[in-house]
C-alpha cells in the first residue's frame, strides 16, 4: 500500500512539474482602484477563467506568476523582464479601474516574438454583470478567438450617453486641446502682426506736424493693447498644450 501511494504521488509531482514546465501563457493579477481588494480578486478570476478557455495552450498558475512578476508595474519594461523571469511566450497583465460610475480595463499582452506589447481596453457603465459578460469576451478576443454565443448572447447594453463617449474619447481630447492652441496662436500671429503695423504707423508721423503727438500717441496705444493681447495669447496657446500633457491626452492609447 506504502509503494503504491509513493508510485501515485510521484507520478503526480511528475504530472506538476509537467505543467509548469510546458506553460506558455502567464497572466498577472489585475492592478486596481475603486474597488475593493476582493471585488477586483472576483473579477480577475472571471476574466482568468475565460483566458483559460479561450488558450490553446495552459497558463502558468498565478500563484507562481505572482511570486516573479509585479502586476503593478505594466510597462514595456516591466513586462518584458517579466516575460523574461517567467519564461513563457506569452505575457498579460493589466489595470482594472472602477470610477465616474464606469468600470475601466486597459490589458497589454506582450509576446516573446514581438517588440511591444499589444493593447486591450474596455469601458462600460451598467451593472457588474454586464461588465463581467465584457470582461469574459475580452479574454477570448485577447486570445484572437472569435467569443461563444453564451457570452456574446448576454450582452447588456453600454448606459454610456453619446455625450460621455465623447467627452472619454483621447482623440476628441486631443482635438480639443489642439484647437484651443491652435486659435491661441492663431490670435498672437495675428495680433503680433497687429502691434507692428501700429508701431510703424506710429513712427511713421512726421514730427513737424502739429498733430504727431496725439497721433503718435493714438497708434502706440493700439500698438501696445496688439502685444498685451498677443502675449495672453501666447499664453493660452502654451496652457493648453502643458495641460494636454499633464492630463495625458497626447499618450493616451484609442
Amino acid at each position: 500500500m506504502k509503494r503504491l501511494l509513493g508510485i501515485f504521488m510521484l507520478v503526480t509531482f511528475a504530472f506538476g512539474q509537467e505543467g509548469e514546465a510546458t506553460a506558455q501563457v502567464a497572466s498577472s493579477q489585475f492592478a486596481g482602484s475603486g474597488l475593493s481588494d476582493l471585488e477586483i480578486q472576483t473579477l480577475y478570476n472571471r476574466f482568468y477563467e475565460e483566458l483559460t478557455k479561450a488558450s490553446d495552450n495552459p497558463l502558468m498558475d498565478a500563484a507562481a506568476v505572482n511570486e516573479k512578476y509585479d502586476g503593478d508595474c505594466i510597462t514595456p519594461e516591466c513586462l518584458q523582464a517579466g516575460l523574461d523571469a517567467l519564461a513563457v511566450q506569452q505575457l498579460i497583465a493589466g489595470t482594472l479601474k472602477f470610477s465616474k460610475n464606469k468600470y475601466r480595463v486597459k490589458v497589454q499582452k506582450l509576446d516573446a516574438s514581438k517588440s511591444k506589447p499589444k493593447k486591450y481596453s474596455i469601458r462600460y457603465k451598467g451593472e457588474p454583470d454586464g461588465f463581467i459578460t465584457e470582461l469574459e469576451i475580452l479574454a477570448w478576443e485577447i486570445m484572437g478567438k472569435e467569443p461563444p454565443e453564451r457570452l456574446t448572447g448576454k450582452r447588456k447594453p453600454n448606459q454610456e450617453t453619446f455625450m460621455e463617449k465623447i467627452a472619454e474619447n483621447p482623440w476628441a481630447k486631443r482635438g480639443l486641446v489642439l484647437a484651443l492652441a491652435g486659435a491661441g496662436a492663431a490670435s498672437y500671429v495675428s495680433n503680433t502682426s497687429a502691434y507692428n503695423k501700429s508701431k510703424d504707423a506710429a513712427n511713421a508721423q512726421d514730427k513737424s506736424w502739429s498733430g504727431y503727438q496725439s497721433a503718435y500717441d493714438a497708434h502706440m496705444d493700439s500698438a501696445n493693447k496688439s502685444k498685451s493681447e498677443a502675449t495672453l495669447s501666447l499664453v493660452t496657446a502654451l496652457a493648453a498644450v502643458g495641460y494636454g500633457y499633464y492630463i495625458g491626452v497626447f499618450s493616451e492609447e484609442e
